[in-house]
């Protein structure tokens, strides 16, 4: 039981020993130099930005919205199906509000992209 909890910390402590020292080589590898600031200006494009950085549009919200139901929910229905117990009241109930929720997500990035009101 404790060789259980030894291996997570060790898994743990791994996950993020990897990461840092990525970070930490890119940060020792980079050059110090600052550059050319016209090059190094956004977009590489010469010419200064206009507005905020914060405007976002939602124009990739519809395609979130048909992506859920249409590949992660797709996916954990394939990969849980088989491990559910035939009969059970739970796994049903489960199973149909999955179904019904990508349904009403599928239906909202439809009409978000046919451009219709929802």
């Amino acid at each position: 039981m404790l060789y259980d909890y030894i291996a997570a910390v060790l898994f743990i402590l791994f996950g993020l020993f990897v990461p840092i020292m990525f970070l930490l080589t890119s940060k020792l590898l980079r050059s110090k130099t600052p550059g050319n600031p016209i090059k190094n200006s956004p977009y590489e494009s010469g010419e200064k930005s206009i507005g905020s950085s914060r405007d976002l549009d939602n124009e990739y919200l519809p395609y979130f919205a048909l992506f859920l139901p249409f590949e992660i929910i797709a996916v954990y229905m394939i990969f849980w199906a088989p491990t559910a117990r035939i009969g059970s009241q739970s796994s049903a109930l489960g199973s149909m509000g999955i179904l019904v929720l990508s349904a009403i997500l599928a239906l909202i990035g439809y009409k978000m992209i046919s451009g219709k009101n929802v």
